[in-house]
């Protein structure tokens, strides 16, 4: 009886004992910290009730909102935390709702949020409010996500997975972060649209770099007339510390001298003579050789005559590898390049002025050299391109439904067995996407526009 009387009283004892010690380790754990804060805000109760909203898209977002979001709540705050182990996973920086934080990690966010409070208010100002609408706040300080990053690196006992991860973050991010004071987001929700704006600040202007000093400059020559294009500079290398660089990688010897073989300077010739900046067309309709998509690729040659000198010595080199070159007759210069393994599918390219021109079917191709030939001649207007910027990327929705279904009908996916694909009527909702960006010493900005096709005035809710 005795022992039993023992028993008893020990077990509760060692459950006491065990929980303090559980929340003795807690304690001495330290939370993971909060790198990047956020206020979601919903202005005069937009989408709480999105069952009657015209716009399909929106109906959507108010749905899977309200989801996870209590009606009774106008304000919502969101943290990311940085957590190493999670790094390159799709769990690593995930938002986390204020019922998922501690009340310290709620007050460093609140503490961000109010530390940025004007300047995140100008960033949404430019992001087309509305009376109605969800504003979505986000600001990262530099210096907090530093410290985190090299308090991760520090900590001993680190997987060597881990600990290459966090090397990769190291390198990619540190510069930008050393440079930069402030990460500030905004992105506006409403009956028009929905339009972004991601800023990098730095106050004492220390952003400047001289591999994208330049601008586009070839704006003028984007033909409108695609369902997506690409138009975007490309960062300026040094091309002997390319080609050191490249040589130093054990299987670029075979390429390199292939290259040498057919008397074409690896460095001189092609590492010194890549484009500045260059466009890249996609249309979704099957008009590519085999079926596959239009697409075409713009860039400008630095010297153009030099890549004209060499255009033989080019020929020999794809003759090397196993590519057939046909010389095609019309207005341009333009070859048909094919691969001994792939007959069916070919690249034609061509030249025009300065122009390198790439594209999936010669009459593509023809009519992309046509268009940059009329640019220049004048005889036909181009677009208005004023903005200096980086990168300026569109994509039109209005007849993607009707693309789509052409390509699943193409030759080259009709036999793949890929099951019907309904139209995505919501995208009828908008009238484009378009994603710009530009660089300053002080200031690299992103910019996200979706605005949405207008709704009838009796329609509009």
């Amino acid at each position: 009886m005795k022992f039993c009387r023992a028993y008893a009283l020990t077990l509760p004892l060692l459950a006491i004992l065990l929980a303090m010690f559980c929340q003795e380790i807690a304690a001495q754990q330290p939370e993971l910290p909060v790198v990047i804060a956020y206020q979601i805000d919903r202005e005069s109760n937009f989408l709480s009730e999105p069952g009657n909203y015209p716009i399909e898209i929106l109906r959507r977002l108010g749905r899977s909102l309200n989801s996870q979001w209590q009606s009774t709540n106008v304000s919502l705050l969101v943290a990311s935390l940085f957590d190493a182990s999670k790094i390159g996973g799709p769990e690593f920086l995930k938002p986390l709702t204020d019922l998922q934080l501690s009340s310290a990690q709620k007050n460093a966010a609140s503490a961000m949020l109010l530390l940025r409070q004007k300047e995140l208010q100008e960033i949404v100002d430019s992001c087309k409010p509305a009376s109605q609408a969800l504003v979505i706040r986000a600001i990262c300080e530099s210096a907090t996500l530093k410290k985190a990053i090299a308090e991760s690196a520090g900590k001993p006992g680190k997987k060597s997975g881990s600990s290459a991860a966090i090397e990769r973050v190291q390198a990619e991010l540190m510069p930008i972060l050393d440079a930069s004071d402030y990460l500030g987001a905004a992105l506006v929700i409403s009956g028009n649209g929905c339009f972004g704006r991601l800023k990098i600040i730095s106050d004492k202007k220390q952003l400047a770099n001289d591999k994208i000093e330049h601008d586009i400059s070839i704006g003028k020559y984007i033909n409108e007339d695609s369902l997506m294009f690409f138009c975007q500079t490309h960062p300026i290398e040094n091309p002997a510390e390319a080609f050191k660089q490249l040589a130093a990688v054990p299987q670029s010897a075979t390429v390199i001298n292939m290259v040498a073989s057919a008397g074409i300077d690896f460095e001189k010739d092609i590492l010194a003579n890549t484009a500045r900046e260059s466009i890249l067309y996609v249309n979704l309709e099957p008009s590519g050789d085999g079926g596959i998509p239009d697409i075409r690729f713009v860039a400008p040659v630095p010297e153009i005559e030099k890549l004209r000198n060499n255009l033989d010595k080019f020929k020999t080199l794809c003759q090397q590898t196993g590519i057939f070159t046909q010389a095609l007759t019309g207005e341009f210069p333009m070859v048909k390049l094919s691969y001994f393994m792939m007959p069916q599918a070919a690249i034609y390219a061509g030249l025009c002025d300065r122009f390198l021109v790439m594209a999936s079917s010669e009459a593509n191709l023809a009519k992309e050299l046509a268009h940059l030939k009329a640019v220049e001649s004048g005889t036909k207007t181009p677009q208005p391109f004023s903005e200096k910027l980086k990168r300026f990327w569109k994509i039109r929705t209005s007849d993607f439904n009707l693309q789509l279904q052409k390509l699943l009908h193409s030759p080259i996916l009709a036999s793949q067995g890929i099951p019907p694909v309904t139209n995505l009527t919501f995208l009828e909702d908008i009238e484009y996407f378009v994603l710009k960006s530009h660089a300053t010493p002080a200031t690299i900005e992103f910019s996200l526009e979706i605005p949405l096709k207008e709704v009838r005035s009796k329609e509009k809710h």
